[in-house]
């Protein structure tokens, strides 16, 4: 793709399977957002569990009570004009926010969702107190999505999931997502983790063989544009393209994470808006060498997207693996 303007270079890194993209972004026209007041309604602690544990101690035993993303209404039609607008800068967990600062600082290549982010901003300094504590992480992805493909590759899971790395357990994670087209597919039922040893087994692959279990029955997705926010324990996943012809998708995530939890994989993007270096490296969940619980699953359930059935890398551009959730 071409540079948009404010992007310098572009740096590729590649490492067991995947492909990584990452913009440099210039220091000139930055642009600055500040929480405002807002009077949009929003559900209470007592009405909504993404609410009731903002700020709250990572608790395995909360996936067992079904839970659904808050809605934050939907962009305008002149809103979703500008946050659609193409040549877009892919960007992955770039910080645009550190713990104690009020300033949300993006690269101008980002100016279109200047506006998207600000609404979000908004809701998130009305209901956290604790907003100083967290980091805040932007994700854009937008492109072309084929007929019978996935705009972002991935089994069930969840954003801010803490495994046997961090330890004392950290604040849970929690997420603003919207995209114009192909909403996530989110999965309001319990799951049950009793016997899975963090050490050991993969989460995300007993999260797709409990939605394959009811056979997605409890599958729900929002409108497209409708901005929603999510926690740590809500399962989801992205959906396929199922109609005739491609589509050009937008998607945007804004993640809260605490303090402790700074995002140093290589492949995330680095903001000069702020100052701070940290030691970008190669890590994902495959280099953990974790195992499926249920060993007799279907395999497409035990091994991620951008693999064959066997868990080796696929070769770049082949097809991926999709997770069989749905019986024949």
């Amino acid at each position: 793709m071409s540079k948009p303007e404010g992007v310098t270079t572009l740096k590729s890194f590649s490492y067991r399977g995947k492909h990584y993209q990452v913009p440099i972004f210039d220091t000139l026209e930055p642009i600055t957002i500040l929480a405002r007041e807002t009077t949009l309604t929003l559900p209470t602690a007592e009405q909504s569990r993404v609410i009731r544990c903002l700020n709250s101690t990572w608790d395995l035993s909360e996936f067992k009570k079904p839970r659904s993303p808050v809605s934050l209404g939907t962009l305008s039609h002149d809103e979703l004009n500008v946050f659609s607008k193409p040549e877009a800068v892919r960007v992955l967990d770039l910080p645009i926010k550190l713990p104690d600062c009020e300033q949300y600082r993006l690269p101008r290549a980002l100016r279109q969702f200047t506006g998207t982010i600000a609404r979000v901003v908004d809701v998130e300094h009305r209901i956290n107190p604790r907003h100083a504590d967290y980091h805040a992480y932007l994700t854009i992805d937008q492109r072309w999505v084929e007929p019978g493909t996935l705009q972002r590759e991935a089994p069930c899971h969840v954003d801010g999931f803490q495994g046997a790395r961090w330890q004392p357990k950290c604040l849970t994670n929690h997420t603003y997502t919207v995209s114009d087209l192909l909403p996530t597919a989110y999965y309001v039922q319990p799951f049950d983790f009793d016997g899975l040893d963090e050490r050991v087994h993969d989460y995300f692959w007993e999260m797709n063989a409990q939605v394959a279990d009811t056979n997605e029955a409890h599958r729900w997705q929002p409108s497209p544009a409708e901005i929603t926010m999510m926690d740590c324990y809500c399962v989801h996943r992205g959906v396929e393209n199922e109609g005739p012809s491609r589509v050009f998708r937008t998607w945007l995530r804004v993640s809260f994470e605490e303090r402790r939890r700074v995002f140093d994989r290589l492949g995330n993007a680095h903001n000069p808006l702020f100052d701070y270096e940290w030691n970008m490296v190669d890590r994902d969940i495959e280099q953990l060498g974790l195992r499926p619980f249920r060993t007799n699953a279907d395999a497409s359930l035990r091994v991620f997207p951008w693999q064959d059935l066997e868990g080796n890398a696929l070769p770049k551009g082949a097809p991926k693996t999709k997770p069989k959730l749905r019986r024949a």
